[in-house]
């Protein structure tokens, strides 16, 4: 029964509404025309014979004394939006039809700029799901000031269920900022609207938990997985493909005003969606399991701008994979201040053909209004001339908290489903405001190094820099080994570095222009490189290498690498043993590594092991499996080259730890490679005597797992 109070207005006040609604779009005047008589009968109808009637039903608004008439506005303004492009300014030609979006563009794809506002976000949410009741939940939704929330939930065949250990809570902090990359979650786009990289190397917790726990974190397994995802539908975008039927009776139940336009025309503009359906084919391990290859379907919603989640009540949306082939995306959604209750969706057929909900008897009020989300439900919807009768019915319910604060709660379920009788399968997702409190301590990322700007750089051109120079925190300055111990160097409270300075790429440049023959053997050996002469390339790196290891430091290099140790070291340079290491540009990157292909040398005392030192680091360029490498990555052979001169510390043992499993890649292993002195034993081999009984090591260096 409807009950609430009268919606206060006059012909003259929705006179005034409608003009302000459409603007002064030339298409509007002609529009206006051709229904004033229409509307000025309407009026008079409704002034002397309709019984004046309830606008609202508890916070669902119902249809009002002007409903028809504000729908008919909405509608033809709907069509006029569909009928205009919206990348063109509403000025089709003849090689550009009309009726046809064009949103999404390919840019769109990609990781877009955040806005500066505490609201911004861009977001990638996916899901799979097959037959065999293997279903994936998979979200990053990059946020400001590097941070993201993360979603993940595994659920297998047998019935295991594995989710993102910091579950409920999906904060995670010191992203890149630049990259759907979080958690050790990571999405690729490989072709725009066509093929993204799904990929996963971390620790999931095994079994359901819904209430924040920060004393135990659970069972932690190591799980990976690695899909290609296919698109095999076309786009659905929020903002241009939802049908004007169902849009304009949500807006027309609503109460206008200018300050109701200027509302729905910010929300338009501030956030943008679109959804894709696809096919997942790849591999995931779990533990130590053998690995198993799936192939699941399911949706990609990308969604960016400002996401303000006080403008929502509540909010439903369905997504399902049938076994005929069949997908559909049905949502209901609950905006107070513009939209009380509003519905829209598809239904993609086998066939391709997509039909947009034009009706349906799915409510916000019927589905866990006042209680938890139901377990089962089912609805009818016209899917453009085709009834379908859906059914739902929950297997798996996860609890997350989004927003600041936790303002926002959200039952993600796996289900099972029925269209019209045939079987499917999908995820089905309920938002709720939450008013509890966050027990979750609020963290902000560390603040990134980064290296000096370009412009800021004033002593790029000095032979020789101090790590604590800033320009010498610059990678093009000094090499890649360089610019960062450059920077470890410069924050002092943080890290203790042996003291010591870098020879810059000037003058590897200087040498170089001194050595006018090293020139010319470097040049053929890159056209070589290249394909544009013929050549043995491993012969040539041998003799560029022998050649450039029999030229000798220039005075004026040597003089600086003299004046940069007493400056530094005082006398005390002479006896102190020196790390002398290969740094060159653009040798690690997210791309590519060259770790052990150039020289280091360990030990060096005196200035002349260390000039020589210094020639054969550079030399070490040029050697073949250095050469090939970047030939293979694409990079430029003759790389400029920096070089690192360092105290060294006398120590017992020395080596590497990895943070990660070097071979697996779990984060819950870690491993320290080490040996007895500098770390440079390629084999130990020793006897211990430990509580009378004989240990037998042997390692290469000493790896111990923590």
């Amino acid at each position: 029964m409807l009950c609430g109070h009268q919606e206060v207005s006059g012909w003259s006040s929705t006179l005034f509404t409608l003009y302000a609604v459409f603007g002064r779009h030339p298409i509007v005047n002609m529009l206006l025309q051709a229904v004033f008589v229409l509307f000025l009968s309407y009026v008079i109808y409704n002034l002397l014979y309709v019984r004046q009637f309830s606008a609202s039903c508890g916070k669902y608004k119902q249809p009002g004394q002007w409903y028809f008439i504000k729908r008919v506005i909405v509608y033809l303004n709907c069509l006029v939006r569909t009928w205009t492009r919206p990348d063109d300014g509403g000025k089709p030609s003849a090689d550009r039809p009309r009726l046809k979006s064009e949103f999404p563009i390919a840019q769109n794809e990609f990781p877009q700029l955040l806005q500066s506002h505490p609201s911004a976000l861009d977001s990638v949410y996916m899901n799979g799901v097959d037959s065999h009741g293997n279903t994936l939940v998979a979200k990053i939704s990059r946020r400001p000031g590097r941070t993201a929330e993360v979603w993940l939930m595994l659920r297998l065949a047998d019935g295991r269920y594995f989710h993102f250990p910091r579950f409920p809570d999906t904060s995670v902090y010191n992203t890149d900022g630049k990259s759907y990359t979080a958690g050790g979650l990571q999405f690729t786009v490989l072709q725009p609207m066509l093929k993204w990289r799904i990929c996963f190397n971390g620790l999931l917790r095994a079994g359901q938990r819904d209430k924040w726990n920060g004393e135990d974190e659970g069972k932690l397994v190591h799980v990976q997985f690695a899909f290609v995802w296919t698109a095999f539908t076309g786009s659905f975008s929020n903002n241009f493909d939802i049908d004007a039927s169902t849009l304009s009776d949500a807006i027309a139940r609503e109460t206008w005003s200018l300050a109701y336009r200027d509302a729905l025309a910010k929300f338009s503009r501030a956030l943008q969606r679109y959804e894709v359906w696809g096919g997942y084919l790849g591999t995931i391990t779990i533990a130590e399991e053998p690995e198993r290859e799936l192939l699941l379907r399911g949706v990609k919603d990308h969604t960016w701008g400002k996401l303000d989640w006080d403008l929502f009540d509540r909010y439903i949306i369905n997504w399902a994979y049938l076994e005929d082939g069949t997908v559909y995306s049905i949502a209901a959604v609950s905006l107070p201040r513009m939209m009380s209750h509003f519905v829209y969706g598809y239904v993609t057929f086998p066939s391709g053909q997509r039909s947009v909900i034009k009706k349906t008897d799915l409510h916000l009020s019927c589905l866990g209004e006042f209680t938890d989300p139901p377990k089962k439900f089912c609805f009818n919807v016209l899917a453009g001339e085709v009834n379908c009768y859906i059914t739902t019915h929950q297997k798996q319910e996860q609890i997350l908290y989004s927003g600041n604060g936790w303002s926002v709660k959200i039952h993600e379920q796996l289900t099972d489903v029925t269209l019209n009788g045939v079987r499917g399968w999908g995820v089905t997702q309920y938002m709720y405001r939450h008013g509890g409190d966050c027990p979750v301590p609020q963290q902000r990322s560390l603040p990134l190094l980064h290296e000096p700007a370009a412009a800021d750089i004033k002593t790029a051109r000095l032979l020789v820099l101090p790590f604590r120079d800033p320009a010498c925190a610059s990678s093009q300055v000094v090499g890649g080994k360089g610019s960062q111990l450059a920077l470890l160097s410069q924050m002092k409270e943080n890290f203790i570095v042996p003291n010591g300075f870098c020879l810059t790429v000037a003058s590897y440049k200087h040498h170089l222009q001194d050595n006018a023959s090293l020139e010319a053997a470097i040049q053929h050996l890159q056209d070589v490189a290249y394909g544009k002469q013929e050549g043995d390339l491993q012969a040539l790196s041998k003799a560029v290498m022998a050649q450039f290891s029999a030229t000798k430091l220039s005075l004026s290099i040597e003089a600086a690498v003299l004046r940069e140790l007493n400056a530094l070291f005082d006398n005390e340079w002479q006896h102190k043993p020196f790390a002398v290491r290969s740094s060159a540009v653009g040798e690690d990157g997210a791309e590519a590594s060259f770790a052990g292909q150039m020289e280091t040398f360990l030990g060096v005392i005196g200035i002349s092991e260390v000039c020589k030192a210094i020639v054969k680091c550079w030399s070490s360029s040029f050697a073949y499996q250095a050469v090939e490498y970047r030939r293979n990555h694409g990079q430029v052979v003759a790389a400029d080259m920096g070089v690192c001169i360092q105290e060294m510390v006398q120590a017992d043992t020395a080596g590497v730890l990895f943070t990660r499993d070097p071979v697996s890649g779990n984060p819950g292993i870690m491993t320290i490679n080490v040996s007895y002195g500098l770390g440079e034993v390629k084999r130990l081999m020793f006897w211990q005597r430990f509580s009378n009984v004989l240990y037998y090591i042997s390692v290469v260096g000493l790896s111990a797992i923590l």
